[in-house]
Formats: structure tokens, sequence, C-alpha cells
């Protein structure tokens, strides 16, 4: 059984990158790209498939529920976290991020051609709720899977690099899906969204999808999975494994995970806050959000640069140390300023630091587990934290603006989930088996 390789142990001398390496990191990034691509867009075009999909009395009343069942799909991630971490611990990284990124292109193509409530009634309805759910289910090992298989592919000194990637990845496939979104809706009038408009971004996950898959085709299992095959160490209950033998990395991963994804949680309500609560115009906003993710996505690939030089703890306690600097300025300046300008700078700070954040986050956790209880592991770990964090942080976040007034208030939610990373942090120091 492999143990993680601890960052403080790797030479300082940059190995070559080989050609399993670099294809690893490539599938990868595509992968997750086309995993996020549908989640940017689908909060960009819940305005036209509310009316469209959930009809009711008034158009608040669409939105929440369409809303309501983008939530479902962070309901499904746990579920296909377990299934398809099982499958990667048991079967292969390959196989299950096969299965992952073939879902999720399919789930999000069949979005574009589904009949609208006016042609099908409830069963439009349903359908797209059942395409939400394989989406959800497809994503709940999409990330952290991607970064196991690459951890495992990689050399040693190149390993934080190579798995910023994945989150780079996932960045540009949210912004570049909020930003096709947007320009479809620009381009086209109101009339023709809602007849074919809002069809032609999901379209376009077709070839996407194809390319991603084509991509991971290519590649073959990760070396430290098959080595564990040709010493018969696979696990056939990965499951049963985790949960009784490594209860220590999960409590340790789970506590982690909590706290970055309600930092990096915060990033999904600042558009919200700012078009709906501050009430400035939509259109602009979304252009800035999407605008400051493309610029800090660059962010990812720093980072993990840095993870190969300083260890993934020491880039991470800066980060959070940062966010505890800089929340109170940034919602400051997200809570008075009105021009596009001086928005874009607070938004693409924090955004900025959510990818100076996740790209160690991810290592960590992955490297967290054993090899042969990886896949599982990290990917359990990571559906905690969205589950119970990244999807009601911006409900708490709303709630805190409404409840006291302030613009400022989010920042103690943030504070709050920094202090509960670093004590985490600080705990797994403790153990010797922690990553660096």
């Amino acid at each position: 059984m492999n143990s993680p390789v601890s960052a403080a142990t790797v030479s300082r001398t940059k190995e070559p990158i080989p050609p399993v390496a670099r294809r690893a990191a490539v599938a990868g990034a595509v992968g997750t790209f086309v995993e996020y691509y549908d989640y940017g867009l689908y909060g960009v075009l819940t305005v036209y498939l509310a009316p469209l999909f959930f009809p009711a009395g008034n158009a608040a009343s669409s939105i929440l529920v369409s809303l309501g069942v983008f939530g479902l799909g962070y309901v499904a991630r746990p579920i296909g976290g377990l299934v398809l971490g099982r499958l990667g611990d048991s079967r292969g990284r390959r196989t299950a991020l096969l299965a992952s990124v073939l879902l999720m292109g399919l789930a999000t193509s069949l979005v574009g051609v589904l009949p609208t409530h006016a042609t099908a009634g409830i069963a439009a309805s349903i359908l797209l709720v059942f395409l939400r759910l394989a989406q959800g289910f497809s994503a709940g090992a999409e990330v952290l899977g991607s970064v196991t298989y690459v951890l495992e592919s990689a050399p040693p000194s190149r390993r934080g690099f190579l798995a910023s990637l994945t989150p780079l990845g996932s960045t540009l496939g949210g912004a570049t899906g909020a930003l096709i979104g947007a320009l479809t809706s620009l381009t086209v009038s109101k009339a023709t969204m809602l007849d074919y408009g809002w069809r032609i971004p999901f379209l376009v996950a077709i070839p996407l999808s194809l390319l991603a898959f084509l991509a991971r085709r290519r590649i073959e299992d990760s070396p430290e999975f098959l080595d564990l095959v040709a010493r018969k160490e696979t696990s056939r209950t990965p499951l049963r494994t985790l949960f009784s033998q490594h209860r220590g990395p999960l409590l340790l991963g789970c506590g982690l995970a909590l706290g970055v994804n309600a930092v990096s949680g915060m990033a999904g309500w600042l558009t919200t806050y700012l078009a709906a609560t501050r009430q400035l115009p939509a259109t602009p906003i979304i252009f800035v959000y999407g605008i400051a993710t493309l610029l800090a996505a660059v962010g990812s690939p720093i980072a993990g640069r840095l993870i190969d030089r300083f260890g993934h703890t020491r880039v991470m306690v800066a980060t959070f140390a940062a966010f505890l600097v800089l929340s109170v300025p940034i919602l400051w300046l997200l809570g008075t300023a009105t021009a596009p300008g001086i928005l874009f700078i607070g938004v693409a700070v924090y955004l900025m630091l959510v990818a100076f954040l996740t790209a160690p986050a991810y290592a960590y956790l992955a490297e967290l587990f054993s090899t042969d209880v990886r896949f599982s592991g990290s990917n359990f770990a990571q559906n905690v934290g969205v589950c119970i964090a990244g999807g009601t942080t911006p409900l708490i976040a709303g709630a805190l603006v409404v409840g006291t007034g302030s613009a400022l208030s989010p920042a103690i939610w943030v504070g709050a989930a920094c202090l509960l990373a670093l004590g985490t942090l600080f705990a797994a120091s403790r153990t010797a088996k922690a990553p660096a």
C-alpha cells in the first residue's frame, strides 16, 4: 500500500515531464473544462430556462424553482462520488474518468434538445431534473478524480504544477460557459432566446465532450494504480476499507474541504449580490465576473509551481492568511463601487485568491490517502465540503447581509472558514503521513 508523497521529500531538481504525465494533465484539464462549462452555462441561462420548463404565476417563482433544480446537482454529487470513487479504486482511474466525462457530456448536450413545457408539459420539467441529477452525479468524482490520476502519473517534482491544470480547466470551463451564454443572449433578441437561442450554448457541449472523451481514451491508467494491480493490492471493497481503516485522513480531509469550499463558494455569491441585492445592471456584471475568472485562472498553474517549491501547506496557509486580511476590503469595495472597472478589481482579486487556494487544496486532499482508497477518499471529503459549505455559502452570505444590513458581514463566514481550515492543517501536521 503506497503512502502519500510528502512535498518536503521532493528534490528541488525539476525532472522532465514524461509523455504519460503530459497526457494525464491534458486529459484531466479538458475533462474538468467540460464538466464546469455546464455549471457556468446553467447559471447564466436560468432566466430563460425558468419560464420554459417551470412556468409559474410570476417570473420570480419560476426562477426560484429553476435555481432549486440547479441545486439538485449538488445533491447527486455525493452519490456519484461514492459510485465512481469505488469504480476508480477497484477498476482503475481511467475507467472512472471516462464514465464521468461521457455522462456529463451526454447530459449537457441533451439539455439542448429537450422539449419545453409548452410542448411536453410536466415531462419536460422531469427530464430537465433528471439531466441535472446526471450532471451532478458525474461531477461528484471529476475534479478530485482527475487530480488523483495526474498526481499518480507525474514525477514527484512536477506533481503540484501538473495537478494544478485540473482546477485551471474547471475555472476556464465555468467562465467559458458563462461568457458564451451571455454573448448568445446579447447577440439575439429575447424572443429568439426563448424560442431556440438558449439551445445553442448547450449544443456547443457536443464537440467539447467528444474532444474530452477522445483525450481520455488515449490515456492509460496511472503508474501507481498499475503497480497496485501488479502487486494484487487493489481492494474489491474500497469504500469499506476507507471507512474502517482511514477515518483519520477522512476527518482531516472533510475539515479542510469544508473550509476551502466555504471560502470558494463565496465567489458564486458575488454576482448575485451585485446584480440582485445592489441592483446593478446584470449584463455588465456577468462580463465582469467572466473576464475576472479568466484572468484569475492563471493563478492555478502559478500556485502549482509554488507547491512544487514550498509544499501544499505553506501555500494554503499563506492564502488563508490573505483571505483573513483582504476579505473586508474586497467586500467594502464591492459594496460601494459602481464602475465596472472598480468592481472588476474586487472580483478578480477574490477569484485569484480562490485559484491560489484550490490548486494546493485539491492535491493535498488526494495525497492524504493511500493509493488503494485515494480515488474514493479524496472525492468523499471534497463532496462533504461542496454539499455542506459550497452549496450553502451563497445563501448564508445573503442572509448575513440582509440580517445585518452590512456588505461586510460575509467576512465573518470567510474568517470562520479560514480558521477551520487552518486548524485542520495544524492537526494534520501532527500526523506522520500528512502531506507537507
